[in-house]
């Protein structure tokens, strides 16, 4: 095998690519666009508040008071946060206008007028029930469905408190929660867990997922258009077809990197105006990500792509258009959206027997071990393993791939079927006849 050849094929591979517009367009919107997308996303949870007019029918004949009283200490609790993340109730109490349902009638035209958000129905026999009716034209305004649950539920308490002759200060005591720190184990210690750390874990996770098929599906109509355009006919004089593939795989993968270089130092240098300052404030804080983390990915990203490139490879070798490839194509995406799909599992039991199993498994190892990695710290030997397997099933995948890649890049005309492609994996130069090619159309 002629590397200076390889190399060659790299070079032509990765220039071609890089000096186009569309990559460095992508290169430099997609960071862009996903801080503009965090800044809009961070901008309109800060303005999640506004006026809330609700109706109530009190049927108990004492609970508007105390719910008012209690929503107005809410609110003055978030406006100390944020002043425009609170929510300002105008509760407006009603009496009922004949039987219950015909107050519910009149009510609910108000709603469909806008005259009102919602209304609210406090009545004894849905509370011995430990339930409320609140009727509003949307269920998707949890903030404030969660606040008003609340509300009714402290003022509940402390009614029940109070019936029972016990002290007042009682309800606010039974009310606090316990905060609980998680920490993380690993061998060299114990650190303070956040959620802004798994978020980037996950971040990582999906650009894999979708880097893998990106650049698994460029391999593939790279060497479609080659066949289609005949270059290929004149490139192969000069290199044998093993060493266009590798080059190929070769030069792709390095522009995946360069891409992901130049994302890293964007997101390093770049932020949107108080991106930063808000993340810091919140409860999840800024993520801090781990040298280990990123050489995880590194690792599992490079093993998953050369393998799932070679697939892809094998896989458009025999074709001549996308159309002819697309339905062979299925197979690779399930292979990767089975990493996806085991996540779940992953995320709530990093250790357990699906996690171990699906990060030993190669075709769903590169992104369901990074994700333990990320989360938990897996026995090196399982690590070891797994890379050992990766790469043992790319080799074999390789040379697959070289197999049929060496016949099928110089074939034009009818679609070979699956007997043909396995004769092109067979034979062997030298000895008995080359598979029939199909002639060009």
């Amino acid at each position: 095998m002629n590397w200076k050849k390889i190399f060659a094929v790299v070079r032509r591979e990765y220039v071609e690519r890089i000096r186009t517009k569309a990559f460095w367009i992508g290169t430099l919107a997609i960071p862009i666009l996903l801080m503009g997308f965090i800044g809009i996303q961070i901008a309109v949870a800060r303005r999640a508040g506004g006026d809330h007019r609700v109706a109530v029918v009190d049927l108990t004949g004492n609970l508007f008071v105390p719910l008012s009283e209690q929503l107005a200490e809410s609110e003055a609790k978030q406006k100390k946060e944020g002043p425009s993340k609170a929510i300002h109730w105008v509760l407006e109490q009603r009496p009922l206008t004949g039987d219950l349902a015909t107050t519910k009638e009149a009510l609910r035209k108000e709603v469909v007028a806008k005259k009102i958000n919602a209304y609210l129905i406090l009545d004894p026999a849905q509370l011995a029930k430990d339930r409320v009716e609140y009727y509003s034209t949307t269920v998707s305004e949890f903030a404030a469905m969660n606040q008003l649950e609340s509300a009714v539920n402290h003022i509940r308490l402390r009614r029940k408190i109070a019936d029972r002759g016990l002290p007042g200060a009682l309800a606010a005591d039974l009310e606090r929660r316990i905060d609980l720190k998680a920490f993380r184990v690993t061998a060299t210690g114990t650190a303070e867990e956040k959620g802004a750390g798994i978020i980037a874990a996950l971040v990582f996770f999906f650009l894999m997922y979708s880097t893998f098929f990106m650049y698994g599906y460029q391999v593939m109509r790279g060497v479609i258009e080659e066949k289609s355009n005949r270059i290929v006919e004149v490139i192969v004089a000069s290199v044998r077809p093993t060493e266009l593939m590798l080059g190929k795989i070769l030069g792709i993968g390095l522009v995946g990197l360069t891409q992901y270089a130049a994302w890293s130092l964007i997101a390093a240098n770049l932020s949107l105006p108080g991106i930063a300052t808000a993340m810091a404030s919140s409860e999840m804080g800024v993520p801090r990500i781990p040298a280990s983390m990123v050489g995880f990915f590194l690792l599992f990203f490079l093993l998953g792509y050369f393998l799932y490139a070679s697939v892809y490879t094998a896989i458009a070798a025999p074709f001549n258009t996308d159309q002819e490839a697309h339905q062979l194509a299925m197979i690779p995406m399930f292979m990767i959206l089975g990493g996806i799909a085991v996540y779940p599992a992953v995320m709530n039991n990093p250790s357990g027997g699906i996690a171990v199993f699906f990060s030993l498994l190669p075709f769903t190892a590169p992104l369901t071990m990074f994700l333990r990695t990320a989360l938990s710290e897996p026995p090196a030997w399982q690590i070891l393993v797994c890379a050992v397997l990766l790469v043992a099933t790319t080799i074999g995948m390789a040379w697959l791939a070289g197999r049929i890649y060496r016949i099928g890049i110089l074939m034009y005309g009818k679609k070979p079927t699956i007997p043909e492609i396995v004769r092109w994996i067979r034979y062997t130069p030298g000895k008995g006849a080359q598979p029939a090619v199909a002639e060009t159309t």
